[in-house]
């Protein structure tokens, strides 16, 4: 039996393995082995609000371990060691329990490999960036924003009720793509929300100082420029900061360095300014961009090597469709998951495969609450258009809700819908501790 091996559980590396469980495993015609370093999977996009407190990690994560026993695959929990492509075989070590440290890497051979490995923090060499900013690359990392802020709101309330002083909060985030934007907006909601639950006595406006900054000149770059305005509008309301143009020199315990030499204080530094490859794919010895991403041709076959795939961030892939490198966006790994699903078993049975093909369906940037911007694609040729307010939030829910769906079915994923609004309807809109 041939055997499919997918290394990363995030939304692309589960969506491929429960697709190809269902198709081949199901029937026996491959093992299908999902490999990933933690137990349980949440959807990327969410940890902005992770971040926040207005999202609780363990009721909207899923265990890899029950998917897979669910749709017909293999869950190995570890980390990748290495891969020999020679030889076909990834080593992966296992031995992320004490009882178990130190024990030999397991070795699995592969037939078919997909890599979906994900993106870590670009700090583009920023001098002190990687010691001193908050990352938002993984569940962990979100949750150390949040205990950041919950700890600066309540140091500078205490301070300014014992020493009768004004202490204000800042918080500087760099990157206004759409996670530096989108974590704005739910910090600004989060003060507010603290405050009225009285964590925390300080003004969630005038006390909160909350910066975006982008070297770009423009937030949201790469997206459309009438979305990137609208969305400036609506954080401009919320007394949100925008300085565009900023080119961050270095990063320091007390804030930044703007533009050489200019600083700029900061209790808390938020760094979302760019997703690179992990640095294990170079290390296979393929070819890479810039970044890092593995280079995909037009079936995602990583360039040189007829058995290795790549999507998602750890891809760089121009489909032949589109005039230019794809983003490293959700609907980006979602469409190309769906169409490994598609495309692998066609592969091992030696039949033609099409190319892969990229449909942009526009972007939806969640601004906190009912607040929402949103650009669809054109369709029957007229373009531009744009939804705001309630209807675009309801458009973000909805691509959250295709993700449930498609991992866990229409019935299981109606429970789960159903018990994310409980858990929302009864609890505080944020975590107060």
């Amino acid at each position: 039996m041939r055997t499919i091996v997918i290394v990363g559980g995030g939304a692309a590396g589960l969506q491929v393995a429960i697709g190809l469980g269902r198709a081949l495993g199901k029937r026996r015609r491959a093992r299908v082995v999902l490999v990933d370093r933690s137990p349980t999977h949440l959807w990327k996009p969410l940890l902005h609000e992770v971040a926040a407190g207005s999202v609780e990690p363990t009721i909207h994560h899923t265990s890899l371990a029950l998917q897979a026993q669910r749709n017909h695959f293999q869950f190995i929990r570890g980390n990748l060691v290495s891969v020999d492509r020679a030889l076909r075989t990834v080593s992966v070590d296992t031995g992320g329990n004490a009882e178990i440290a130190g024990t030999d890497p397991q070795v699995i051979a592969y037939d078919k490999l997909i890599l979906a490995i994900g993106g870590v923090t670009e700090y583009f060499g920023v001098a002190g960036a990687r010691e001193h900013a908050l990352a938002l690359d993984s569940v962990s990392s979100a949750e150390r924003v949040r205990d950041r802020l919950h700890a600066a709101l309540r140091s500078k309330s205490e301070q300014e009720s014992s020493l009768g002083t004004v202490g204000k909060v800042r918080v500087a985030i760099v990157g206004g793509g759409a996670t530096g934007v989108q974590l704005a907006a739910q910090l600004r909601r989060t003060s507010r929300l603290l405050n009225r639950y009285g964590v925390h006595q300080l003004d969630p406006v005038q006390d909160v100082d909350i910066t975006v900054l982008e070297a770009a000149p423009s937030i949201l770059p790469g997206m459309d420029g009438e979305l990137a305005a609208r969305v400036a509008r609506q954080l401009a309301r919320q007394n949100i900061g925008i300085a565009t143009g900023q080119r961050v020199t270095a990063v320091t315990p007390d804030g930044l360095k703007l533009n050489g030499n200019e600083p700029l204080n900061a209790d808390i530094v938020v760094w979302a300014a760019g997703i690179a490859a992990p640095a294990e794919v170079a290390a296979m010895g393929l070819a890479v961009n810039g970044k890092g991403q593995a280079c995909v041709d037009a079936m995602l076959l990583c360039v040189g090597d007829e058995n290795i795939f790549a999507i998602g961030d750890c891809a760089s892939c121009r489909p032949t469709n589109v005039a230019k490198e794809l983003p490293t966006r959700a609907q980006v790994a979602f469409q190309q998951a769906l169409y490994l699903v598609a495309a692998v078993p066609r592969h091992l049975a030696g039949k033609p495969v099409r190319p892969f093909f990229y449909r942009d369906y526009g972007s939806v940037i969640s601004l906190a609450g009912a607040g929402a911007v949103g650009s669809l694609a054109t369709v029957k040729g007229i373009p531009d258009w744009y939804v705001e307010g309630r209807l675009a939030a309801l458009l973000h829910l909805a691509i959250y809700r295709r993700h449930i769906f498609s991992i866990n079915g229409w019935r299981r994923a109606l429970a789960v819908s159903l018990s994310h609004g409980l858990e929302r309807w009864l609890g505080a809109g944020t975590r107060l501790h």
